[in-house]
């Protein structure tokens, strides 16, 4: 299975302190998120650092408030979208969660989970499969 191709469903995000609503449990607007540093992990080798280009992770992904889907931009400028199965808010976390079949022609598949912070805006991803795992760090801000 080629987990670099499948990134392209999973999130990513920009740097800056949000002002989320309080009691929500949505976040308050549309927000925009990119990528700022990535972990390729597998069993035997452990984790290695790459950049988004290397492993086709999305630049950019924008999300809006109450909407399962999130478009996705890639480096290539390509745009996809991914659909957040779940997504509530834990404590001061805003959680998005999914699963994506990553080659339509094989049953590999990954789950993924982004959390973003109420307070800082800064978010991770965590994407796993059955050959591995990335780890990508960023942050997000309001538009």
């Amino acid at each position: 299975m080629n987990y670099r191709n499948s990134l392209s469903v999973i999130p990513m995000f920009l740097l800056a302190q949000l002002s989320w609503a309080e009691d929500s449990k949505e976040i308050p607007g549309p927000a925009i998120c990119a990528s700022q540093e990535v972990l390729e992990c597998t069993p035997v080798e452990g984790c290695t650092r790459v950049s988004v280009e290397d492993i086709d992770a999305p630049l950019f992904i924008s999300i809006k408030p109450g909407d399962p889907n999130m478009l996705v931009t890639l480096p290539d400028g390509r745009h996809e979208t991914t659909k957040a199965e779940r997504r509530e808010k834990v404590d001061n976390m805003f959680i998005f969660q999914g699963a994506e079949q990553t080659d339509p022609e094989s049953k590999d598949g990954i789950g993924w989970t982004l959390a973003i912070s109420e307070d800082t805006g800064r978010m991770s991803i965590t994407a796993a499969g059955d050959e591995g795992a990335f780890v990508i760090f960023g942050a997000c801000t309001l538009l």
